[in-house]
């Protein structure tokens, strides 16, 4: 039996293998073109680190999460912040930042903002890696946009959600389990993350959970939940106020910036902040330490 276990999970580990080296080819810019051997080991473990980012890279995590617990199936999901098609898109103008953002850019801020961590060296091994996985995607065709689910959520009906669908994964006080990641508290995403926002995870709940999907829940029951995790405290975001310089936040952003500020924007009421456990950026190094 021992011998025919191990025979099934390699056959699984062999046909994931394949499956991405086949993506690989097909996101080639030549026809046909062959995936080296380097570029091979290249993406497998770019798909590693996505999948175990905080045991595989702890220096540059601040959280419990992985970059699956939001992209799931590896980025495959299409109505989970999908990564196909997404790599074509880059390098693009992005508002939260003002200017124009490349790929690597584009990942840092998720490292910083939903891993609550520290960027990841831009021309490094790790960062190179997780962009050959995203690469692999970049021939699919991007997958429609799911309707936005914009309704007001109340934190209480929230509640009487949460405790019927959600502690079973998420836990009593959204601290996570060995089936689901930390939604609330110092081990999950920081104010900064694109989930922090209203309708962004109202939306996402609304079409990914529960997870194994033995519930479906309404529009008016997803904003109620996502109202009701975002009003419990998680982890800061240093520098969030520059974000949007253009005074152009969208209206469910989760904290006041100085442009919305400056354009005389109605400010969000503040929400609990937890101290942060890891700075976004590396310290820059003193002459002698260069």
């Amino acid at each position: 039996m021992r011998a025919r276990g191990a025979a099934v999970a390699f056959a699984c580990i062999a046909l994931c293998v394949q499956t991405v080296v086949l993506r690989a080819q097909a996101a080639a810019s030549t026809p046909g073109r062959n995936v080296s051997r380097d570029s091979a080991r290249s993406i497998l473990r770019g798909k590693a680190l996505i999948g175990a980012f905080r045991d595989s890279l702890p220096r540059y995590s601040g959280n419990r999460l992985r970059c699956a617990s939001c992209h799931l199936d590896d980025g495959a999901r299409a109505t989970a912040m999908s990564w196909q098609g997404t790599a074509a898109r880059y390098p693009r103008y992005r508002a939260r930042r003002g200017s124009e953002e490349s790929l690597a850019q584009r990942v840092n801020e998720c490292v910083m903002r939903s891993l609550a961590g520290r960027a990841l060296p831009e021309d490094g091994k790790d960062m190179r890696d997780i962009v050959a996985y995203i690469e692999t995607m970049r021939a699919a065709p991007r997958p429609p946009n799911v309707d936005t689910v914009k309704l007001v959520g109340t934190p209480t009906a929230g509640r009487r959600v949460y405790v019927a669908t959600c502690v079973r994964c998420h836990g009593a006080v959204g601290e996570g389990t060995k089936l689901a990641p930390a939604i609330w508290g110092a081990k999950s995403y920081s104010i900064g993350a694109g989930l922090s926002r209203q309708t962004v995870l109202a939306t996402f709940v609304r079409y990914n959970m529960p997870y194994d999907h033995q519930v479906t829940l309404s529009d008016q029951q997803s904003a109620d939940v996502a109202a009701y995790v975002l009003a419990k405290p998680r982890q800061d975001h240093p520098g969030k106020e520059h974000d949007w310089p253009k005074g152009d936040p969208p209206d469910d952003v989760a904290y006041a910036t100085d442009g919305a500020r400056a354009n005389g924007k109605t400010l969000p009421s503040a929400r609990p902040l937890l101290s942060r456990r890891v700075q976004p950026h590396q310290p820059t190094p003193t002459p002698r330490e260069k």
